[in-house]
């Protein structure tokens, strides 16, 4: 029995050894790790946030990037390029975490581990671009101070509308962005579609510590309509995905605006 137990262990240690290499960029990491309960006047914006809190001022708003989500799950890291998620992704992914519940089984931890899907998988970084900005991800800068600036000049419009201090900041949260493989096997396996998971939200100004509902949510998840040849996606190196993240982001603080007197409803 001993002697099985340690081929078991040996065979383990070589399959996790394969996939080592791969592990930082493609395991079954998922995008959005459980976090621990916040505290503070802004909930889960108050860890995780790129920009520093700005002092209230009568009439104006601020809006910061964060890694946190309203629900308590949270990025890993900052996304600051859109990813790729092929097929080999995946499979690589599960033959790690078969090889650990083989380690976990064989020292007694049962047989049972989570499983995970290809949209919670990071990713790699596209490295047949030529211009790294055409995959550049600018959530957390250029479309955070892009949407700061367009609110606070919807709410000068409407000056008489909004005039109150506003605490809470508005959150821009996640924006990891992939290109995501249609389908394990057959042609599918080359085809691929884009996903945004991207969500705004404000702490709603009179919720207070036993609010059922404390925030004001904007969800401006996207994914593509239709599944494309990766070459396709690679034409002109990888404009039609530079075209694709921009429009997405425009959709995004569309509904943003439009959501902003629920937003700053007292």
């Amino acid at each position: 029995m001993q002697k099985n137990l340690k081929h078991l262990f040996l065979a383990s240690l070589i399959v996790l050894n394969g996939c080592a290499g791969h592990r930082a960029a493609n395991d079954a990491a998922p995008a959005a790790a459980t976090a621990a309960p916040t505290t503070g006047a802004s909930g889960p914006a108050d860890n995780g946030v790129k920009a520093d809190a700005a002092k209230p001022v009568p009439g104006a708003l601020n809006v910061v990037y964060t890694t946190n989500f309203p629900d308590g799950s949270r990025l890993k890291d900052t996304p600051t390029e859109i990813m790729i998620v092929r097929s080999e992704t995946t499979q690589k992914a599960a033959a790690g975490q078969t090889a650990l519940a083989i380690l976990t089984f064989a020292f007694g931890g049962g047989a049972g581990f989570s499983g995970f899907s290809k949209e919670s998988l990071k990713g790699e970084k596209i490295e047949d671009v030529k211009d790294r900005n055409n995959i550049r991800n600018t959530v957390s800068t250029d479309f955070t101070a892009h949407l700061r600036e367009q609110l606070n000049a919807e709410m000068d419009v409407k000056r008489s509308q909004y005039k109150a201090v506003y605490k809470h900041p508005v959150s821009v949260a996640g924006g990891s962005s992939r290109l995501i493989y249609e389908s394990l096997t057959g042609e599918e396996s080359k085809q691929f579609r884009m996903n945004t998971e991207l969500e705004v939200y404000k702490k709603k100004e009179g919720a207070g510590m036993f609010s059922v509902n404390p925030f004001e949510r904007v969800s401006c998840n996207r994914v593509s309509e239709k599944a494309l040849p990766l070459d396709d996606w690679m034409k002109d190196d990888y404009v039609m995905v530079r075209q694709w993240m921009d429009e997405t982001l425009q959709l995004c603080a569309d509904k943003v605006i439009a959501a902003l007197p629920k937003m700053l409803a007292r």
